[in-house]
């Protein structure tokens, strides 16, 4: 902003010396401290709203004026990065916006800016996106915002594959996806930081969001570009959808015109992988810091860690003293490991325990610990298990150290009684064990060794597996070669007895390659 000082504007006559005084003295100190009030109340909001406030689906309570829109109230918090931004759902006049409100007191406006450059990328080059309805500074609250207009029965593109009824849906929802990004990559568009939150999906289009880390060019992006920004789209689908990527990448490539040899896929392939397995290796490191959604507390003779996003009162009790959630009749047990069914006011919870090391640096190397990190990693790679709530070292009165870990009670149908049914239709039976085999082989192909499994500790719901115990799926080298053939080996020997269901998994572990 250009600022004129009084002396000049006297000596070409626009004011006397009396009225500036005035301006600069009563109006201008006035203005001032309504300003000041204005900016004071709003950043006091601000540093309140937390991802806990997403987490919950708290309001956020938060009103301000935009030129040509009039009075925004923002309700739901979509995200929120303490004391740098938040985005929001607002209400203007009975019109429902999306905000983005920038606060960082150092990097505000570069944030503001790259994002409104890479928001009015999309709609210069004709990509589907939310309209800008205001982007620009507002001085009465010193922060800046961009309103966008409001998607109507729009659903993130990661919840509808979440979602979707059948195989065949998500296939159309992935092929309309590729459409969209072969179009972004012809306009010149490079989505650096791609995933599917990243998309809104209606019945007739697919809206590209978040023009935070949006690089543009002036001609098409070449293939080397496309087919990296392409790997970083593929790596965030589940290791489950490796067998069609072939499929996916010569429908992008026919969109852009380009001839690919099936040297080409496997390269892509196994980019791949590698880019997920470094996703997953950065995830794996979050479990046991502070980092959202995760809450570390250290004190003297004990470590926890929390998972914020179901923190509630009810198992916040059976944190602070889970010794007392244990029969005494496995306080024995406790040597090894034992399981306890506890019921509180959020619903039932299990928890697990047991005896460890007395050696600090051991806490995440116990049966209990390794379970932790097994669970997240096979929930992270799209295999179901109990959600992992939290873990808990404790220093006991003997000097040892006793872990415990609380995970959500899961509903569902033990794996042996499922397929011993006589009432359960075939076609059931047929999709439940394709779905474990499929677990199966994600396992083999992210170099988990499949071992300790058998239909005692495999819950069937709603005819996918639930993996009740994951402490024996150790990472190992070779698991390819020989960890996958020995837990193959070891879960169909539990069918013996049943020669029906015992040749509907050979079937099904031969088809891919599992045995």
């Amino acid at each position: 902003m250009r600022v004129f000082r009084g002396s000049r504007l006297q000596r070409n006559g626009y004011i006397g010396k009396k009225d500036w005084s005035c301006a600069g003295t009563e109006y201008g100190a006035l203005e001032s401290k309504e300003s000041d009030k204005a900016v004071v109340s709003i950043k006091g909001l601000l540093s309140d709203i937390t991802q806990d406030h997403v987490r919950t689906r708290r309001s956020a309570s938060l009103a301000f004026d935009v030129p040509s829109i009039g009075t925004i109230r923002c309700t739901q918090v979509f995200r929120a990065i303490l004391g740098k931004r938040i985005v929001c759902l607002g209400q203007a006049e009975g019109d429902q916006v999306i905000v983005k409100l920038y606060f960082d007191p150092q990097r505000a406006r570069i944030h503001w800016r790259r994002s409104d450059e890479g928001s009015r990328a999309f709609l210069d080059r004709f990509i589907a996106s939310p309209k800008i309805l205001f982007s620009g500074y507002l001085v009465k609250y010193d922060l800046y915002a961009i309103v966008f207009e409001y998607i109507k029965d729009a659903v993130r593109l990661d919840k509808a594959l979440a979602d979707a009824p059948s195989g065949q849906d998500r296939q159309q929802l992935l092929d309309r996806l590729l459409v969209c990004l072969a179009d972004q990559h012809r306009a010149g568009i490079i989505q650096a930081d791609l995933h599917m939150g990243n998309f809104l999906v209606t019945a007739e289009d697919i809206y590209s969001l978040d023009g935070d880390q949006v690089r543009t060019s002036a001609r098409p992006v070449g293939k080397r570009l496309s087919s990296e920004n392409l790997v970083e789209l593929f790596s965030r689908l589940w290791p489950v959808y490796d067998t069609e990527l072939p499929k996916y990448y010569r429908l992008y490539c026919s969109k852009r015109g380009y001839e690919i040899t099936e040297k080409d896929i496997q390269k892509l392939i196994g980019m791949v992988k590698r880019v997920r397995n470094r996703h997953l290796a950065k995830y794996m490191r979050k479990i046991f810091r502070s980092q959202d959604p995760f809450l570390v507390r250290k004190t003297h003779g004990c470590f926890s860690v929390c998972d914020l996003r179901v923190w509630d009162d009810g198992f916040a009790a059976v944190c602070r003293n889970p010794e007392n959630f244990i029969s005494e009749d496995k306080n024995q047990k406790m040597e090894r490991a034992c399981s306890n069914y506890v019921v509180t006011d959020s619903g039932p919870l299990i928890l697990h325990s047991s005896r460890t090391s007395g050696k600090p640096l051991l806490r995440r190397c116990g049966i209990i610990a390794r379970r932790w990190k097994n669970a997240h990693r096979l929930n992270r790679l799209g295999i179901r298990t109990p959600r992992p709530i939290a873990l808990i070292v404790k220093r006991g009165p003997d000097k040892r150290l006793c872990s415990y870990m609380i995970e959500a009670s899961c509903e569902g149908t033990l794996a042996r009684d499922f397929f011993a049914s006589d009432t359960i239709p075939n076609d059931e039976k047929h999709s439940a064990a394709e779905h474990i085999a499929k677990a199966f082989f994600v396992m083999k192909q992210t170099g988990i060794s499949i071992q300790g499994m058998h239909g005692g500790n495999i819950l069937i719901s709603d005819l996918k597996p639930i993996f009740l115990n994951g402490t024996e799926l150790n990472r190992v080298p070779f698991a390819r070669r020989f960890g996958a053939e020995e837990g193959v080996s070891d879960f169909l020997r539990g069918w013996d007895d049943n020669s029906d269901i015992l040749l509907l998994f050979l079937e099904r572990f031969r088809q891919l390659q599992l045995m």
